[in-house]
């Protein structure tokens, strides 16, 4: 029973401060639209893939040990890929500003379990300055690794093309997030003002908590019962005038 009541008186405190809550809704999505379509730079995402395959004289073809050869190496791709052996050769190919730890955060490889074939993923403010950067690590990786590792096995099988559509910010996630946000922010402060408020709401608290005796209550005029008040206030007072001229 006791919890029935408390839900209830729950769902009492939420409808009492609806509008408040409703508000405080409206700001979160208006500052999260705000973020979204003013302040958040777009990022473009442009990807070129490679495939590892280890060149042999076996007349019988590729072996098993070598494919599992080439998946264990693209770890280590990996990491030449993203240091300054590499990067350093793009960054003064393409002219760009950007260090090697910049550019290396710029660039994801994705690779996916027991595959020869790798990705480089590319993000970037600018959507041809991504694939342009795809395209010449991809380019400079596959010339020089074969210096780094003396082995040949890299092959390019997909360039990277401008992708004008960007991959962030997410408009929906954010808006979602700013709406949900602000209906959060909004019932927490409806609870805690409700808290906060110490007045006495009702006749139960006099008697059941303090143990006090109601000797009467005063009951709350409507509108209409305020203004049918005055105006019988004011009609008693004409007449009362009227009165004392006579």
């Amino acid at each position: 029973m006791e919890e029935e009541i408390s839900l209830v008186e729950l769902f009492e405190v939420l409808k009492k401060r609806l509008s408040m809550i409703i508000s405080l809704s409206l700001i979160g999505l208006i500052l999260a639209a705000i973020f979204t379509f003013f302040i958040a730079t777009p990022k473009y995402s442009a990807t070129t893939q490679l495939l590892v395959n280890q060149t042999t004289g076996n007349t019988e073809g590729i072996q098993l040990n070598d494919i599992t050869t080439n998946v264990q190496m693209i770890n280590t791709y990996r990491d030449i890929i993203k240091g300054p052996v590499i990067l350093d050769d793009v960054a003064e190919t393409l002219n760009l500003d950007s260090t090697v730890g910049q550019l290396a955060n710029q660039i994801e490889v994705v690779t996916q379990d027991n595959s020869q074939v790798f990705s480089l993923n590319i993000t970037s403010e600018n959507p041809y300055v991504a694939s342009d950067i795809a395209n010449t690590t991809a380019s400079i990786f596959q010339d020089e690794v074969g210096n780094i590792m003396n082995v040949e096995n890299v092959t390019i099988i997909s360039e990277a093309v401008p992708n004008t559509n960007p991959v962030s910010p997410n408009n929906l996630l954010n808006l979602t997030l700013g709406l949900l946000l602000g209906a959060i922010l909004g019932v927490g402060a409806a609870f805690l003002f409700e808290f906060m408020d110490k007045s006495v709401k009702d006749e139960r608290f006099i008697t059941e908590t303090l143990g006090w005796s109601t000797l009467g209550n005063v009951s709350e005029m409507t509108h209409d019962e305020l203004n049918a008040k005055l105006n019988t206030m004011k009609t008693n007072t004409v007449k009362r005038r009227s009165k004392a001229r006579v």
